[in-house]
C-alpha cells in the first residue's frame, strides 16, 4: 500500500508540477520570441526615420545603421529592397545580385505592409529571424537577426526546465515518501500487529501517536487484540484442563466424523486399541478391532442413540466396554472405551470365592450337623459319643482355621502398609518354625533341615514373616512322601533376600501352576481336605510377599518334588 499511494501521489504531484512549468517555459520562450521581434522592429522604426537618407544612399545608410546596430551589440543584417526585389543596400555585402522578391517577407511586407520569416540565408548560409516592412515610396526595409543567440538562450531555458523538473521530481518523491511512510507507519504496524496475531503471537499491541482516524483504529485494534488474548488463554486454559483429564482418564476416548477421520483421542485409547501410530488426522482402520468400534461410532451418528457394546481386545483374554454417542453437530461420534478385564476377572473370582467358601463351609458344617442329629437320636455308648466328638472338635478346628485364614487374607489384601514391621532376621523365624513343626515332620516321617545366611535382614511384621515361611514349610511336610526330605535355604543375591522351600514330595503338574496361589485352588481336593488344608496358604503368602515388596513363584515336577521361592528386599 505504501509504495502504491507514493507511486500515484507522485504521479499526481509530478504531473501537475511537469504541466505548470512547461507552460510557464512556453511562456517565457514566447517572450522570449516577442523581445526577439521587438528588436528587430525598433531597428526597422528606427530605419525608417532615415527615409531622405535611404533614397540617397542605401547602401551606405545600411552599413551605417549595422555597423551601430553591431557597436551596441545587436549583430543585425540590414537590407534595403526596391519594390522590384533589386537589394540596393546592405549592411554585410556591398553588392547582392539576387532578386529578393519572392522573399516570403518581402512579398508579405509589399502586400500587408510588414512580414517576417525564419529560415537559412541562402546569401551568408544562416538561420536568420526575417522582418521587412514598406515605406510610402515603395523601398522595403528589410532587417535580419541571426537566430543562433534566441537558439542558445532557448536551449538553455529547456535545459534549465528540464534540470528543474528533475529536481522537482526528485524533491517530491523524497518529500511524498517521507509523507507518505510517516503517514502509513500506523497502517503499517496495524498490518504487522494482524501478521503476529495470526501466527499465534495474541500479545502484539500498536502504538498509539496521533489522535486521528488512525490513531482510533489502532486503539480499537488493541482492545479488539487484548479480548482475543484473553479469550485464547482462557480457551487455551480449558483446553488444557480438558486434556489433562481426558489423559489422565483410565478409559480411552475417541472422536471420528462421517468420513473415519480421527478428530480427537488420548493416549489411553491407542493403548486399548492397539495401534500406536493413531493420529488426529488419520483414517480409523489398522485392525478388526478398530473397524468394530468404527461400525459402533457410525450406528451411533445415523441412529442419534448412545451404543454400548462389550468387545474383545487385542490382547488374550481383554474385554473392552465402548459406549459411543453422536455429537451435537450430528456430523462427529463420540466413543468411551473402557478396559473391564480386571472388573470381569474380579467378578469371577468373587463367584468362584463365594462358591468356594460355601462349599468349604458346607462340608464341615454336614458333618457337624450329622453328628449332633446322631447323637440326639437315641442312647450311644462311650465309644460311640467319643467318636462323634472327635469329628465334631475335628470339623470345628477345621472351620476355625478357615475363618483365621479367611480373616488374614482380607487383612493382607485391605492392608497398604504394615506399621508393625521392623527389621527382622530371617534365620531367626525359620529356626522358630523348624522347631515348631519339627514334631509333625516326625509324624509325617519327613527330614526337616535348614541353612539361612545370618546377614539376611528384611523388613517385616515378625508374626506374618513366620506365617509365610510356616505356611510353605507345612505344605512341604503334608503333600510329602515317607521319607522325604524338606529343607529351607536363605541366601543374599545383591539387594535380595531369596528364600527356598524345598521338598521331594509329589510335585504339581505343569497346568496347576498357573493358578496354585488363587484362594481355594486345590492340585488334589480330597487330599487336601483329608489333612486338613483351606486352600488359602499359598494365597496368603503370595499376598504377604507382595504387600511387602517381593515375589513368590514356584518349580516343581510331577514325583520329583517342589522348591518354592520368595524373594524379598534386603532392609537397610
Amino acid at each position: 500500500m505504501k509504495k502504491k499511494l507514493i507511486l500515484l501521489n507522485s504521479i499526481a504531484v509530478i504531473l501537475a508540477f511537469s504541466a505548470a512549468f512547461l507552460f510557464s517555459a512556453f511562456q517565457v520562450q514566447q517572450r522570449y520570441h516577442e523581445m526577439f521581434a521587438q528588436r528587430v522592429s525598433t531597428a526597422l522604426s528606427v530605419l525608417s526615420a532615415e527615409e531622405d537618407k535611404i533614397l540617397q544612399d542605401p547602401q551606405e545608410i545600411a552599413q551605417e545603421v549595422g555597423k551601430q546596430l553591431s557597436e551596441n551589440g545587436d549583430e543585425m543584417r540590414i537590407s534595403i529592397i526596391s519594390s522590384d526585389g533589386e537589394v540596393l543596400g546592405d549592411s554585410t555585402q556591398k553588392e547582392i545580385s539576387e532578386n529578393h522578391a519572392n522573399r516570403p517577407e518581402v512579398k508579405a511586407a509589399k502586400e500587408f505592409g510588414r512580414g517576417t520569416d525564419t529560415r537559412m540565408s541562402a546569401t551568408v548560409h544562416q538561420s536568420y529571424y526575417y522582418e521587412g516592412i514598406s515605406l510610402e515610396n515603395g523601398i522595403i526595409l528589410r532587417a535580419a537577426l541571426p537566430t543562433t543567440q534566441i537558439d542558445q538562450e532557448i536551449l538553455g531555458l529547456w535545459k534549465t526546465a528540464a534540470f528543474s523538473i528533475a529536481l522537482g521530481v526528485l524533491l517530491v518523491l523524497f518529500i511524498t515518501g517521507a509523507m507518505v511512510s510517516r503517514a502509513t507507519r500506523p497502517l503499517q504496524e496495524l498490518t504487522k500487529a494482524a501478521g503476529n496475531i495470526s501466527k499465534g503471537d495474541y500479545s502484539s499491541r500498536v502504538k498509539v501517536t496521533e489522535k486521528d482516524e488512525v490513531g482510533d483504529l489502532a486503539s480499537s485494534f488493541n482492545k479488539m487484540a487484548e479480548s482475543t488474548q484473553q479469550a485464547m488463554e482462557a480457551q487455551r486454559h480449558n483446553q488444557n484442563q480438558l486434556e489433562g483429564l481426558l489423559d489422565s482418564m483410565d478409559s480411552g476416548v475417541l472422536a471420528i466424523d462421517q468420513e473415519d477421520r480421527v478428530q480427537f483421542l488420548n493416549e489411553r485409547a491407542r493403548e486399548l486399541v492397539g495401534i500406536p501410530h493413531l493420529a488426529v488426522g488419520g483414517q480409523m482402520e489398522g485392525s478388526l478391532l478398530l473397524a468394530h468400534i468404527g461400525h459402533l461410532m457410525h450406528r451411533a451418528m445415523e441412529s442419534g442413540e448412545a451404543v454400548r457394546q462389550e468387545l474383545s481386545g487385542q490382547k488374550e483374554e481383554q474385554k473392552l466396554t465402548v459406549y459411543a454417542v453422536r455429537v451435537d453437530d450430528g456430523h462427529t461420534a463420540l466413543a468411551v472405551i473402557s478396559d473391564v478385564t480386571r472388573m470381569k476377572q474380579l467378578e469371577q473370582l468373587r463367584t468362584e470365592f463365594v462358591s468356594n467358601v460355601t462349599h468349604e463351609l458346607k462340608t464341615p458344617l454336614t458333618a457337624i450337623r450329622g453328628s449332633i442329629e446322631l447323637l440326639k437320636s437315641a442312647d450311644r455308648d462311650e465309644e460311640t459319643r467319643a467318636y462323634f466328638y472327635d469329628v465334631l472338635d475335628m470339623e470345628t478346628q477345621r472351620l476355625q482355621h478357615l475363618i483365621d485364614d479367611m480373616l488374614a487374607l482380607s487383612q493382607i489384601e485391605n492392608a497398604k502398609e504394615d506399621p508393625s514391621a521392623k527389621m527382622c532376621s530371617v534365620e531367626q523365624a525359620v529356626k522358630e518354625v523348624v522347631e515348631r513343626l519339627s514334631e509333625t515332620a516326625k509324624q509325617n516321617e519327613v527330614q526337616l533341615s535348614y541353612h539361612v545366611d545370618p546377614k539376611a535382614i528384611v523388613r517385616f511384621s515378625p508374626t506374618r514373616l513366620q506365617q509365610m515361611i510356616s505356611n510353605l514349610v507345612e505344605n512341604a511336610i503334608k503333600y510329602n512322601r515317607k521319607g522325604g526330605t524338606v529343607s529351607v535355604e536363605g541366601l543374599l543375591r545383591r539387594n535380595m533376600v531369596v528364600i527356598n522351600v524345598k521338598d521331594t514330595g509329589i510335585g504339581i503338574a505343569p497346568e496347576h501352576i498357573g493358578r496354585l496361589f488363587e484362594r481355594f485352588y486345590r492340585v488334589d481336593a480330597s487330599r487336601s481336605r483329608e489333612i486338613g488344608g483351606t486352600g488359602l496358604g499359598l494365597s496368603i503368602v503370595k499376598h504377604l510377599a507382595v504387600l511387602y515388596g517381593g515375589t513368590v513363584s514356584v518349580e516343581s515336577m510331577p514325583e520329583k518334588g517342589s522348591t518354592f521361592t520368595v524373594t524379598l528386599p534386603i532392609a537397610k
